[in-house]
C-alpha cells in the first residue's frame, strides 16, 4: 500500500507537460520600431528604471519615444529617467476608483503619440535585439503579450519558481491544445492604438488589481486575437531585487485573483502537478515506518519529479537544478503562501503594494 504511493504521486505530476509542452517564443526581427511608443509606469523604481533605459537606448532601432509615467514617486526614479532622455509624464493624483498602475497606464496612452503602443513594467530588461523582434510584431493585426525570462541572481529569488511556472501554465495558451486566449501577462504589452481605445484602455479596467485579465476578456469580446509568448531570448526581468519581503509582497497581491481566472483545464493540471509534489513530502515522512522498497520508491520518484520539475522551471527563468532536486522547500513556500493569502482574505486583510492599500 505504501509503495503506490510515491508512483502515483509521480504518475499524476506529468500532468503539467499538457499546460507546458508547446512554449512560443519571438524570433523574427525588425529594422524600424518608429512607430512605437514605449510606457513605463513607475512607482519608486530608482533600482530598476536605469537598467530598463539603459537596455531601450542599447538597441540598434530606437522607438518613436519612451515616456516614463511618473506615479508620485518618493525617489531618484524622475531624476534617473530624465538622465537617460525619457520623457517624464508627472502623474495626476489617482482619482478615486482606480489602482495606481491602471491609472498610470491610462496617462501613458493619453500622452503617446505612437501607432503602437508598447507597455513595459519597469523591472524589465530588452536583451539584444529584443526591441527588433518586438516591433517585428506589428506586421501582425493582432494584440501580443510575453511573458519576460526570469532573471535570477540571488539564492531567495529560487523561491518564486512555482510561482512563476504556474503563470506560464495558467493561460492555457502553451497546452498541447491550446485554448482561446483569455489572459495577457501583465509586464509586456504591445497593442495597436484603435485596439486599445476600441476596448475602452486601462479606464475599463480601472479597479482591477490584475487588469490584464480583465483587459484580455474585453479584447475578446471584441474577436481581437491575443498572441502570448515566452520572453526567453528577448525580455528578461528582475523580479524581487529589495528581498523575500519584497517577493513575499508581490505574489500574495494578487495570488487568489490569478487563480480564479485561470481555465479549469489548467487549474486542473497544475493542482495535480501541485498534489503529486506533496503527496512525495507525505511519502518522506512515512519512510521511518514502511521497507527499504518504500525508501528506494520514494527516493527515484522524487528525483524524476524534480527533473520534471526543473524541465518546467526553465521555461519561467534560470532557476536551477538543485531549486528543482529540493522542491520540498520552494513548493512548502508556495503553499505557505498560498493559504496564508487565503486566511487575509477571509480576515478581511488588506494586501499593500508600496505604500498603497490593495482592495
Amino acid at each position: 500500500m505504501f509503495l503506490a504511493l510515491p508512483v502515483i504521486a509521480l504518475l499524476i505530476s506529468f500532468a503539467i507537460l499538457f499546460s507546458l509542452c508547446r512554449p512560443r517564443y519571438l524570433t523574427s526581427k525588425t529594422t524600424n520600431a518608429g512607430k512605437i511608443s514605449i510606457i513605463i509606469p513607475a512607482r519608486d523604481e530608482e533600482h530598476n528604471i536605469t537598467k530598463l533605459l539603459t537596455s531601450i537606448r542599447s538597441q540598434p532601432i530606437q522607438p518613436l519615444e519612451i515616456l516614463v509615467i511618473d506615479d508620485q514617486s518618493t525617489d531618484q526614479t524622475v531624476e534617473m529617467a530624465c538622465e537617460l532622455g525619457a520623457t517624464v509624464i508627472s502623474g495626476k493624483e489617482m482619482p478615486v476608483g482606480w489602482k495606481g498602475k491602471t491609472w498610470a497606464c491610462q496617462q501613458g496612452a493619453a500622452a503617446a503619440v505612437g501607432e503602437w503602443y508598447l507597455y513595459l513594467d519597469a523591472d524589465i530588461t530588452l536583451l539584444e535585439n529584443g526591441l527588433a523582434k518586438l516591433a517585428a510584431l506589428t506586421s501582425i493585426n493582432a494584440i501580443h503579450s510575453i511573458c519576460p525570462f526570469h532573471k535570477i541572481q540571488r539564492p531567495y529569488e529560487q523561491l518564486s519558481a512555482f510561482f512563476n511556472t504556474i503563470t506560464l501554465a495558467g493561460v492555457d495558451t502553451f497546452a498541447a491544445t491550446p485554448s482561446s486566449q483569455g489572459t495577457l501577462f501583465g509586464q509586456v504589452l504591445l497593442i495597436h492604438r484603435d485596439h486599445y481605445h476600441n476596448a475602452g484602455g486601462h479606464e475599463a479596467v480601472r479597479d482591477e488589481i490584475l487588469e490584464n485579465f480583465q483587459f484580455a476578456q474585453r479584447l475578446k469580446a471584441q474577436k481581437h486575437d491575443v498572441n502570448l509568448y515566452l520572453g526567453k531570448g528577448a525580455v528578461e526581468m528582475r523580479m524581487f531585487p529589495q528581498g523575500l519581503a519584497q517577493l513575499t509582497s508581490s505574489w500574495k497581491k494578487g495570488f487568489l485573483a490569478g487563480a480564479a481566472q485561470s481555465p479549469k483545464r489548467a487549474l486542473l493540471t497544475t493542482s495535480l502537478w501541485l498534489t503529486g509534489g506533496m503527496m512525495l513530502i507525505v511519502a518522506f515522512t512515512l519512510i521511518p515506518f514502511a521497507n527499504a522498497a518504500f525508501l528506494s520508491a520514494t527516493l527515484l520518484c522524487s528525483f524524476c519529479y524534480g527533473i520534471l520539475s526543473f524541465f518546467c522551471f526553465r521555461l519561467a527563468g534560470n532557476f536551477s537544478i538543485l531549486t528543482a532536486l529540493l522542491f520540498p522547500i520552494p513548493l512548502l513556500f508556495y503553499q505557505i503562501l498560498f493559504f496564508k493569502a487565503l486566511l487575509d482574505q477571509k480576515k478581511g486583510v488588506k494586501a499593500t503594494w508600496k505604500g498603497r492599500i490593495i482592495d
